[in-house]
């Protein structure tokens, strides 16, 4: 789950050593790095901990330089990280929503479920990504990921972390230009799609639920409030819908403008699909006829799949 994933120290009191940007302590010729020292944040501006291997390296060579009378300057660190579960990496950079909000920002997050390479490729394998926005700036101020692909999860990873520090905003990840060709990549890359979904969230058009929001909502918290509408194909959809009947309605999505008369008015309609994209058409139909009171399940089933959430 990528709710799982989160900067390490990030605000806490002092974890470490306080040093400036030349990584000296209190103590001008004494200097600290490494696993034992405090550093920024270059996106929340606060004060972090970051015991890596890669971070303590490169602090190295800039305390070697100023030890030799030199100039060299640390600025701080975005918090980038990736870790091997099992078959899978769990990957981010930057802010989670949470820490996010913490921090102060007016934050939301929006997460995409896709392919990492075209849909026609044999080795193709799901990704799930979710980035973190400020509302009112549309400022980027992080990104976290879970996938069966470890290089191909970094490396979506690392083309946000790269850009973090120069406050970017979400149309600069909708727009961002990555190296394509169906072994590697998507024509339209999940991380455009992922910045595309944001702009569409902070326009009004797209209204989300996350995986765990939906969970609550399907346990009986609801009290019935809730019309759960599948926009799968027949084959997709009725086997759950048979399974829970008068709870889960399947009308695909190519036949929704000729079924509306089964949708409910009077109930908030949580929309649900493979990935969460014919869901997102499902909605922008059903406002164009008038009912706006619904939500679309980000990530779609494979996202409730990757939570571990069955219905």
């Amino acid at each position: 789950n990528t709710s799982l994933a989160s900067e390490a120290g990030l605000e806490t009191g002092p974890a470490g050593i306080v040093v400036n940007d030349r990584l000296q302590t209190s103590d001008p010729d004494i200097y600290a790095g490494g696993d034992c020292a405090q550093i920024l944040n270059l996106v929340s501006g606060r004060p972090a901990f970051y015991p890596l291997g890669s971070m303590a390296n490169r602090q190295g060579r800039v305390i070697g330089t100023n030890l030799a009378g030199g100039d060299a300057r640390f600025a701080g660190a975005v918090g980038s990280f990736v870790v091997k579960v099992f078959d899978h990496s769990l990957a981010g950079a930057g802010l989670t929503v949470q820490n996010a909000r913490k921090a102060g920002f007016d934050a939301i997050s929006v997460r995409v479920a896709q392919l990492d390479r075209a849909h026609f490729y044999p080795t193709k394998q799901m990704m799930h990504l979710e980035l973190v926005v400020e509302k009112s700036t549309r400022r980027v101020l992080g990104i976290q990921g879970f996938g069966s692909s470890s290089d191909a999860m970094v490396g979506r990873i690392n083309a946000v972390a790269a850009i973090l520090e120069r406050h970017p905003t979400v149309d600069d990840i909708s727009n961002l230009e990555l190296a394509y060709s169906p072994p590697f990549s998507s024509a339209m890359d999940i991380l455009n799609a992922l910045g595309n979904a944001a702009d569409n969230m902070l326009a009004g058009s797209y209204r989300g639920i996350a995986p765990e929001e939906f969970e609550a909502l399907w346990t009986g918290a609801n009290n019935g409030q809730c019309f759960f509408l599948d926009c799968r194909a027949r084959e997709d959809g009725q086997p759950i819908a048979a399974k829970h009947p008068g709870r889960w309605v399947n009308i695909p999505q190519d036949e929704l403008r000729g079924r509306v008369d089964e949708v409910p008015d009077d109930r908030e309609i949580i929309l649900v699909c493979n990935t969460g994209v014919r869901s997102y058409e499902a909605q922008l139909n059903l406002r164009e006829l008038g009912r706006e009171n619904n939500r679309s399940l980000q990530g779609g089933m494979v996202g409730l799949k990757m939570s571990g959430i069955e219905v």
